[in-house]
């Protein structure tokens, strides 16, 4: 049973100190919760535990301490359960066709749509590499799956409305850039 109480801070600078007798209590804390939100979504008790594992190290890695809006086993929960759903989706992207690919000829019109999409990906990274961090930040939230007000909890924005604003500027920002480039439009209808 856990003996003392924590207040919310102390659990976090605990994270960022590895306080190890604090991350104990931590993992007893909220142990319960993870566990159960990956046992019923398809993982096991290791799965819960390489998931705690990898949020200690999330929080612990950010630049910024996050300014905490709710209580610290909540925050902690929700960067568990983002984590485990990326975790999920990194699993159903595994192509179910790889055995048959090495049989299967491909057509002309799959091999220029390939190299269309990967030269559009490059134009993308060029120009997402020249935003702003924060802009980063957030469309590799949206692009993982984030919703609104867990990118308002993982990088310590006031306010759910601030993201919903940030996220809009960052994506105007980011296609304004695109679209400049003389790549663009020759890679737009794809010729």
């Amino acid at each position: 049973m856990l003996r003392r109480k924590y207040s919310d801070n102390e659990l976090l600078d605990a994270v960022y100190s590895r306080d190890s007798k604090l991350i104990k209590y931590i993992m007893q804390l909220v142990w319960g919760q993870v566990s159960s939100l990956v046992l019923a979504n398809n993982g096991t008790k290791e799965d819960a535990m390489q998931i705690m594992q990898d949020a200690f190290i999330a929080i612990y890695t950010k630049k910024e301490k996050p300014i905490l809006v709710s209580k610290f086993s909540t925050y902690f929960v929700a960067v568990c359960k983002n984590l485990w759903q990326y975790e999920l989706r990194k699993q159903r992207v595994k192509p179910v066709y790889q055995i048959l690919h090495d049989e299967i000829p491909e057509l002309e019109s799959e091999i220029h749509e390939k190299e269309l999409f990967e030269k559009r990906r490059k134009l993308y990274l060029k120009y997402y590499n020249k935003i702003q961090k924060v802009c980063q930040d957030v469309l590799r939230l949206v692009a993982i799956g984030f919703t609104n007000e867990h990118i308002t909890t993982e990088l310590a924005f006031s306010s759910v409305a601030y993201t919903k604003n940030r996220k809009s500027m960052c994506n105007k920002k980011l296609l304004e850039m695109i679209k400049a480039d003389p790549e663009y439009k020759e890679l737009k209808y794809g010729l």
